[in-house]
């Protein structure tokens, strides 16, 4: 599973900042005493199960909130006071035995009635039978719910044509351009699709005409680099997922110019030179604020905090470099309901609540970009934060081994800097193994 949470969520350190997941703490698995809840503005009567006494409301429990997440927490509690008058509801805390809590409480026949969980990550329940599927509910009433969701947002919780898990919040890599230096250098970035080629171009103009280091890159967030060229690498979708699956070899030229792209990068452009593969973040956001850095790579769910605290005025949000496709990296924290929920009209009313306006926005007023439409930010750049979530790819290798996973996150492109197309011999090595 560790495998999926990388993919789905770019970085552990990403997750542990922004407080999205919780699999960079631990919580007991028990109730956390929240009140029950229902719907204040329902006028219906409460439904009856087959277990329940006429006028009974339903029982329903949610694990909704990675725990330490004050968006997650608030969530519930609007949970609760809009739905008091109709649900009786239970909050269980969502930590990192999230999949077993579910697995194991959906073979019991006793499942949670919804779940935060990865849209990307959905296979495992898919594949078992285990997930209920949104569609015809995303597509009733003239397809009122599936239009709330902004670009292909859905497309990352899509198995064989239907949605198993709906996305609120989506994460994936920005640049962020100070332009009293750009415009010093005589350089303009696009406010779409961002060229490999034009950007290593732009980056040996701001260098030669500034003096000034062009990129800052924390260490932890390098990956990205080799990670996103092997994604857009391909001239079409096909070799893309070929790849993606394993069936194209570590050895394939343009494999060994994906990660030659990601060498050039560094030897030339990330700050401060030598040592930039041990940068930290706290180094990068100083220089960035100094101006000894021109562009700053970040998390587009980070941008808004980074750009306040910057203290810059003239900052541009440019999307992340592709080598071909225009594609990036990414995934995305979604909800699930399980298959055999007793109540699924129920579950679905939830959710629907849960990725409306009226909560997500929340979210937004900590500048956090949604996957939704009708949100409002006073931040100017707010929608540039979101702007290229219905780009996000979240297919990539490392879904193939949790080894190639490991390697390709923590060990690349260093690897390859220091010791050429030798160090691909071990991942050819284990993606054969895998596809055997």
């Amino acid at each position: 599973m560790a495998i999926y949470k990388k993919a789905a969520l770019l970085l552990t350190v990403a997750i542990c900042m922004t407080m999205l997941l919780a699999a960079c703490g631990s919580s007991d698995s028990g109730s956390n005493g929240s009140p029950s809840a229902g719907n204040e503005n329902s006028s219906s009567s409460p439904v009856q199960s087959n277990n329940q006494e006429p006028g009974e409301k339903i029982k329903l429990t949610l694990m909704i909130a990675p725990v330490d997440d004050p968006n997650g927490k608030k969530e519930e509690e609007m949970v609760a006071e809009h739905f008091k008058d109709k649900y009786d509801i239970t909050f269980k805390p969502w930590d990192s035995s999230a999949e077993k809590t579910l697995k194991t409480t959906i073979a019991a026949n006793e499942p949670i009635d919804v779940a935060m969980y990865w849209p990307a990550a959905m296979e495992t329940f898919v594949d078992s039978d285990m997930a209920l599927d949104f569609t015809p509910y995303l597509d009733e009433n003239g397809a009122e719910w599936r239009n709330t969701f902004v670009g292909n947002a859905l497309s990352a919780g899509a198995y064989g044509g239907k949605v198993y898990a709906v996305p609120y919040a989506a994460v994936y890599p920005i640049l962020e351009v100070n332009k009293d230096i750009t415009d010093k250098a005589g350089v303009t970035f696009p406010d779409g699709p961002l060229s490999w080629e034009d950007f290593m171009a732009a980056l040996e103009t701001i260098q030669s005409k500034t003096g000034i280091t062009p990129l800052g890159l924390y260490k932890d967030w390098g990956p990205w680099v080799s990670r996103n060229n092997l994604i857009t690498i391909w001239p079409d979708e096909a070799k893309r997922s070929e790849f993606a699956s394993g069936q194209i070899p570590f050895t394939d030229p343009l494999v060994l110019k994906a990660f030659d792209a990601s060498k050039e990068l560094y030897d030339k452009y990330v700050y401060p030179g030598k040592g930039a593969l041990s940068t930290t973040l706290e180094q990068v956001n100083i220089a960035f604020k100094a101006g000894k850095v021109a562009i700053k790579a970040n998390v587009n769910i980070l941008a808004a905090q980074s750009v306040k605290e910057s203290g810059l005025k003239n900052i541009q949000i440019v999307s992340w470099p592709n080598m071909g496709l225009n594609y990036v990296l990414g995934g995305s924290n979604g909800y699930m309901i399980p298959a055999n929920v007793p109540h699924p009209e129920a579950s679905i009313e939830i959710v629907k609540y849960l990725t409306s306006a009226e909560v997500l926005q929340k979210r937004v007023d900590t500048g956090a970009p949604v996957t939704i439409n009708g949100v409002k930010s006073d931040d100017p750049n707010f929608a540039l934060y979101a702007k290229d979530i219905a780009n996000i790819q979240p297919e990539e290798i490392i879904h193939l081994s949790p080894k190639i996973s490991d390697i390709l996150n923590t060990k690349m492109p260093a690897n390859y800097i220091f010791s050429g197309k030798s160090s691909l011999d071990e991942l050819e090595k284990l993606r054969v193994e895998a596809t055997k």
